[in-house]
């Protein structure tokens, strides 16, 4: 009797047991597979019956293998190169993309001069297995006209450090891991992106096998639901999720900065506007099976709506069935003034995006919704979940203020805070350009804790309704208005709003969800899980019907008639005056043969008056840079000066003590001072020295000239000149006009650093050649130029500065001497700390 009891409770306990399964990971453990970790962690596989098993890259094995051949694992975690193995019959699932862009590139030390693809071969090269056939990978190196075979491929020694002592020329490295690595190890690292090549492909998929999905669809429901449950709930607490990985899961033995980073850059790279997390689209799968098929690895690209998993059936606990038959009628506030997002449409109907996802939840979850119209405005809304009148909000941004007050499900949709002035207000470059200037905002909204937060300074216009904020900036009450993109393109387009413009972006975006009274964290679980349940097609349903205003017009076909009528009629006409045309041509032609003699003989003349402007021009432009050299020439002289002066002052004391040796010392510091100041003076009056004929010009030589001439101002102004030229670089040019238009891009970079009063002060000067051209970039940290003028800086006479301060010229006769004289090419471009200018000359000119 006491066997059959044990036998008994052994099959209790077995039934009871969770059912294990098995991920393969591609890679060591990190912050790169933090959702698995934490649905472990917090017990979501656990609550969905498995027992998950998680096995990271340290023995080696690649997880399509682990899965598909040796079947060591259930689910595994690869790359885009997943796609070659289903067109070649691999029977496997793709179940999410992790991250939207991947994060993978190659990376080389700054110092080996790798700074692009071409530049890899026959160099050391340490691959992964599975990202030597990837398509990002392989894509990018035949851009450049090299294969695997170029390179000398290495083991991967899956330590970063390997860059550090010399073993390997390039690693295969994520962009959010090894550079914080290396450069907190005083390493400079250079990245070779696949995406700069124009291959912007899914990373980490997440995928599984057909006989997987057939046979155990529940276990593979359940997996991907704790999966992206765990995924979200480790973006939105970072900070925590790197000290679990910090504490169980860290064989790299990074450091917790370094995994909290890492978390940060993945978000970004995990997150896309307007696509669900995890979202697959078989389109952007096909383009990048063309890819593989121009690389001539694949021959044929089928169908790929086999290969994308179909979300099963939504899976709730126990407890959570039990909590939804209990709240069969849950009561929610809404915004009636806040379209598309939501609002109450002319029959007092709630529309818009946030009632097209609570449609879909009362359909999955069999649960009714009440809407409260009863309160017009937002704050109202707001104090009635606080005091538990209602129960949730269909619609709310997440801000640190109501994360204190309401619980949040997962974000379901983004929007980013831009700036709306009238059309004749040009681009506002930051919200601190709006200090002490009006801006309406929405009373409750997050755009106003926003900006009483951060932006003190603004005098902040209280409206009701984003509409009414709009409508503030058009009567002039306010200077301009915050507000969400979307809600503004609906209204300015609904309304016929002409005037008003988006004149600036904000550093801000609203994460959109629905909010729940504090004591309904449960309702807010489970819309978590029908969130992460929703399909890219039923995303893009939802999204596309209410981001996309339309408007229908009957058609009259008056219109079109009478349309027809006058389209014939002018038919007509034209063809009787080409019968007349044709008769005058032949006489206007003789006409035109003389007229065309003398029109020869007057252009000719304008172009030699053109040519003695452009020599007026030229002078004028270097007379421009005069100011600034003769300052720099008397800070040069000051010191000079100064010490000429106490010399002579020692020498008249010398003469009256009689001291001999004292006054040669005094005559040997005069004389070096006066030689000093005397090629100072050569150094300018060669700046003005016209050049007759083009010389080979040393690069680094010619700015070593500039930095005499503008040197002491720009250390004066405590602005540091960088350079990475090579000193044996030679060119041929004209040395002065070459000086001329470099001077010109150092002054400017100069002013706008000044302006900018950033912390960062330095200009940077860099040269690099091959066998046709020869490039010198003039990079500042000056913040840039805005977009709506950059296009104007060459153009004669355009100038940003007051006419005490500049003539608009210097930039257009820079660009006449680089394409005219020296048939070059001079262009500009803003990077992430301000402009850079880049001058391309011809070396077979």
């Amino acid at each position: 009797m006491k066997k059959l009891i044990l036998l008994l409770l052994f099959f209790i306990t077995l039934g009871w047991s969770n059912e294990s399964v098995t991920l393969q990971l591609p890679w060591l453990n990190q912050f790169q597979f933090a959702g698995y970790y934490v649905a472990k962690d917090k017990g979501y596989y656990a609550d969905s019956g498995l027992d998950v098993t998680i096995l990271d890259a340290q023995n080696r094995a690649n997880s399509l293998k682990a899965v598909t051949v040796a079947k060591t694992a259930q689910y595994g975690v690869g790359r885009s190169s997943l796609i070659v193995d289903y067109v070649n019959g691999s029977p496997i699932v793709l179940m999410a993309a992790i991250f939207q862009s991947s994060p993978m590139m190659l990376l080389t030390r700054k110092d080996a001069n790798i700074r692009s693809a071409k530049d890899l071969k026959n160099k050391r090269v340490m691959l992964t297995d599975d990202t030597i056939d990837d398509a990002e990978m392989q894509a990018m190196l035949r851009s450049a006209g090299l294969g695997t075979k170029d390179l000398k491929l290495q083991a991967h020694s899956y330590n970063p450090m390997s860059l550090e002592r010399n073993e390997t020329d390039a690693m295969v490295s994520y962009l959010s891991n090894e550079p914080f690595i290396l450069q907190k190890a005083g390493i400079e690292t250079y990245a070779i992106h696949p995406k700069e090549y124009g291959f912007d492909f899914y990373s980490d998929l997440l995928f599984t096998t057909k006989d997987e999905i057939s046979q155990h669809p529940k276990r593979a429901d359940a997996f991907y639901d704790a999966s992206i449950r765990g995924w979200l709930w480790a973006f939105d607490h970072i900070e925590e999720t790197a000290k679990l990985i910090y504490d169980n899961y860290n064989p790299q033995h990074k450091s917790l900065e370094a995994l909290i980073y890492e978390g940060r850059v993945l978000k970004e790279l995990a997150f896309r506007p307007n696509v669900s997390f995890g979202s697959i689209d078989p389109m952007r799968l096909e383009m990048i099976a063309q890819g593989y098929r121009l690389m001539g690895v694949v021959r044929s690209i089928p169908s790929f709506d086999p290969m994308i998993y179909k979300h099963g059936t939504l899976h709730l606990t126990d407890e959570e069935k039990e909590w939804l038959t209990s709240h069969q009628i849950v009561r929610v506030g809404i915004d009636h003034n806040w379209p598309p997002i939501e609002s109450v449409d002319e029959k007092g109907k709630h529309f818009g995006i946030s009632a097209s996802y609570l449609k879909l939840l009362e359909k999955r979850l069999g649960i009714h919704f009440e809407i409260d119209y009863s309160r017009k405005n937002w704050s109202d809304t707001l104090r009635a979940i606080e005091r538990k009148d209602i129960d949730m909000l269909a619609c709310a941004a997440i801000t640190d203020q109501k994360q204190r007050d309401l619980v949040f499900s997962r974000p379901y949709m983004k929007q980013s805070m831009v700036i709306v002035a009238d059309s004749d207000v040009g681009y506002v470059n930051d919200l601190s350009d709006l200090s002490g200037k009006k801006v309406a905002v929405v009373r409750s909204y997050a755009s106003e804790e926003f900006i009483r937060q951060h932006y003190p300074k603004i005098i902040p216009v209280m409206v009701d309704t984003s509409l009414d904020a709009l409508k503030k900036v058009v009567s002039g009450e306010a200077y301009a208005c915050v507000e969400g993109l979307n809600v503004v393109s609906y209204l300015i387009e609904r309304y016929d709003l002409k005037h008003l413009k988006v004149v600036g972006e904000t550093p801000f975006q609203y994460e959109l969800s629905f909010a729940f009274r504090d004591d309904w964290k449960m309702l807010a679980t489970i819309s978590d899980k029908v969130l992460a349940s929703v399909t890219p097609l039923e995303y893009q349903q939802i999204h596309g019907q209410w981001l996309v205003l339309e408007q229908k017009k009957a058609v009259d076909y008056r219109i079109i008639f009478w349309s027809a009528v006058i389209i014939v009629t002018i038919f007509i006409f034209i063809a009787y005056k080409n019968r007349r045309l044709d008769i005058l041509v032949r006489q206007r032609t003789d006409e035109l043969q003389m007229f065309n003699q003398r029109l020869q003989e007057e252009i000719e003349k304008a172009v030699e008056k053109n040519r003695a402007q452009e020599k007026l021009l030229m002078q004028q432009a270097k007379m421009a840079e005069i100011g600034s050299m003769l300052e720099s020439i008397a800070h040069q002289w000051r010191q000079p000066l100064n010490i000429l002066g106490l010399s002579m002052t020692r020498l008249n004391l010398s003469c009256s003590f009689g001291g001999s040796d004292e006054t040669s010392k005094v005559i040997e510091i005069v004389e070096a001072q006066i030689e000093y100041m005397s090629q100072t003076i050569d150094d300018f009056r060669n700046f003005f020295k016209q050049d007759r004929s083009q010389v080979s010009v040393n690069i680094n030589g010619l700015v070593n000239d500039v930095e005499a001439l503008l040197g002491p101002l720009l250390v004066r102004k405590k602005i540091i000149i960088e350079r990475e030229i090579d000193s044996s670089l030679e060119v041929m040019v004209y040395p002065n006009e070459l000086k001329q238009v470099l001077i010109n891009l150092v002054n400017n970079a100069r002013e706008a650093i000044e302006q900018h009063r950033g912390e960062a002060r330095q200009i940077q000067i860099r040269c690099y050649s091959d066998e046709r051209f020869c490039t010198i970039a003039v990079e500042d940290t000056g913040g840039g130029i805005p977009k709506d003028i950059i296009d104007k800086i060459f153009d004669p006479y355009f100038t940003t500065k007051f006419e005490s301060q500049g003539t608009g010229i210097g930039l257009y006769m820079a660009k006449m001497i680089i394409e005219k004289h020296f048939l070059g090419k001079l262009s500009v471009h803003n990077t992430s700390k301000g402009a850079c200018f880049e001058i391309r000359l011809n070396r077979s000119v």
